[in-house]
């Protein structure tokens, strides 16, 4: 497993990120973000508890030199990379040793999947040159993309620039076409195939194990490889719109385009897209369904000028190009299926009428949908968070559970996530004031609501890596900025103490009774296990 950390960051980066909220697998959880409640379910302690001391041990990573700062970090099971930045200098560290020279800036850390090698590309003499293992694997170049690495480390590949030639670098020497601007490439997960994106005349190409292929593109945004990995998935512009290129053919195209999924068998593919009509008092939106390349459902949206105020800032004109679908406004929600092969999405029928449709069955009428749904790891069953009102409801298997009330100006569900069979489910309830509403801080009241109770809540910049143990009994979750802007990891609603950073989605089980996760203390880089008592009771 790798981790990812950056000081201006609150979340490690994911495949597919969508806007402002994204949607993520995690361990047993599944965890997601969506929009607003609030609490009225029980409390479950008075106030915060902290973790005992004795049953917490820190293991020395290394030490951050003096007078210099972290500027991003990178770890994996058993190592830590950093790049530290002092008088506008830059070098890495590996486990607190020295890797490579002194450089003008360092970017892209990335270790080899057997974690035992470490490139990044650096800039010295105003030119950037690729470095693995602490020795430069590359001709210097205007410009470098972040590196791909064999599992191995023992083959990688680079896009690389002069001025407008870009080629791709694969060992230390080019190949392939010349192109205006280029992609990083990327390598599927056996090392058998190979993809990257070239630009020529204005135009983005894919280049799939050396070939050109599929429709040129006036700009992409994410891809992944199909499940089979014999092709890719590009989300593309395709003049003024977006569409979803699959198997080399794009299919309908919307101003607004929602992520993609697969089938479990990787034969049939549902994305969702919203289209924007301009009128002089209200802007409308039309959200749209499609299986398999073909439109299989269409919804209105609320649009603008119906009420809707925008969550993070009051701009009425809507983002156009890959984002988040939320219901209400765009009519639906990314869909996602089930591993059963089911098809999971919420759709607006008209205003006050949001349902959640399973294998295409309604279920109960919503104002809106306010979280991306979760579906347990057996496939059988389905959690979300409805908004009636003012109230905010919890939803189980399309049965209504308890409802919240909002409190403040903005009120709505951060991430939600359901355990492998369904029986245990927690959500953060994220209460903000006009800053928060506007976009200027992420500083909000957050808490966890663990199956109907509501643990400690923070004045916090955000929450994330809620995991569920394997047998449910147990979880931990981070709180970033949870005191200034400095971390704590919560197990089983036990604080640990406060760390400068936490690094994020760095805390995992080690066993049912123990977690880890990699710290940032003073000038110390530590690594944190955290083991309950013994008869200490499960959550």
């Amino acid at each position: 497993m790798r981790r990812t950390f950056s000081p201006s960051w609150f979340f490690g980066p994911l495949p597919i990120v969508f806007a402002s909220l994204l949607f993520s697998l995690c361990g047993y959880a599944q965890s997601t973000t969506g929009t607003p409640p609030n609490d009225g379910a029980r409390s479950s302690q008075a106030g915060p508890v902290v973790f005992p001391p004795d049953q917490v041990k820190e293991q020395m990573i290394g030490e951050i030199s003096p007078g210099a700062e972290i500027d991003s970090a990178r770890s994996t099971e058993n190592h830590i990379a950093w790049v530290e930045k002092a008088g506008g200098r830059s070098t890495v560290r590996l486990d607190g040793q020295q890797v490579g020279d002194t450089y003008e800036e360092v970017k892209y850390l990335t270790f080899s999947d057997d974690e035992q090698h470490l490139a990044f590309v650096a800039k010295r003499n105003s030119r950037w040159v690729l470095v693995e293992d602490g020795a430069g694997k590359s001709r210097e170049y205007g410009r470098l993309t972040a590196p791909e690495l064999s599992a191995n480390g023992k083959f990688f590949a680079v896009g690389a620039c002069l001025e407008k030639k870009c080629r791709l670098v694969v060992n230390g020497e080019e190949t392939g076409p010349e192109y205006e601007d280029i992609s990083a490439p990327r390598f599927t997960a056996d090392g058998e195939h190979s993809v990257y994106f070239g630009k020529r005349n204005k135009q983005w190409i894919q280049v799939f194990d050396g070939k050109e292929q599929g429709p040129e593109m006036d700009d992409f945004a994410y891809w992944l490889f199909s499940p089979d990995r014999q092709s890719v998935v590009v989300a593309a512009r395709m003049g003024s719109d977006w569409t979803w290129i699959v198997n080399g053919a794009p299919g309908p195209a919307f101003d607004v385009l929602g992520s993609i999924d697969f089938s479990p068998d990787g034969k049939h593919y549902a994305y969702g897209g919203t289209d924007a009509k301009w009128g002089f008092k209200k802007h409308k939106t039309r959200g749209v369904i499609v299986i398999d390349g073909k439109v299989a459902g269409t919804f209105e949206g609320s649009g603008f000028g119906g009420g809707w105020q925008g969550l993070f800032g009051t701009s009425q004109r809507i983002n156009t190009g890959p984002h988040h679908l939320f219901p209400d406004f765009h009519g639906v929600s990314d869909p996602q299926y089930a591993p059963d092969g089911k098809l999971v999405y919420a759709g607006r029928m008209s205003e006050g009428n949001v349902v959640v449709y399973v294998d295409g069955a309604p279920g109960p009428s919503f104002d809106d949908i306010v979280s991306p749904i979760g579906i347990s790891g057996d496939g059988k069953h389905i959690a979300y968070i409805g908004k009636k009102g003012d109230s905010f409801v919890e939803v189980r298997d399309q049965v209504l559970g308890p409802g919240f009330p909002g409190k403040r100006e903005t009120s709505f569900v951060g991430l939600l996530a359901i355990n492998k069979d369904g029986s245990h489910l927690a959500y953060e309830i994220v209460r903000g004031g006009s800053s928060f509403k506007e976009g200027r801080t992420t500083r909000a009241l957050r808490r966890m609501v663990i199956d109907r109770n509501a643990a400690q809540e923070y004045d916090a910049l955000g929450m994330g890596n809620f995991v569920f143990s394997a047998d449910a009994q147990h979880h931990f979750y981070e709180v970033y900025g949870a005191s200034g802007n400095r971390d704590r990891v919560i197990f089983d609603g036990m604080e640990s103490k406060l760390y400068d950073t936490v690094l994020r989605h760095s805390a995992m089980f080690v066993d049912e009774a123990t977690i880890e996760f990699v710290a940032q203390d003073g000038r110390r880089l530590v690594r944190v296990l955290e083991t309950l008592p013994a008869g200490a009771s499960a959550h």
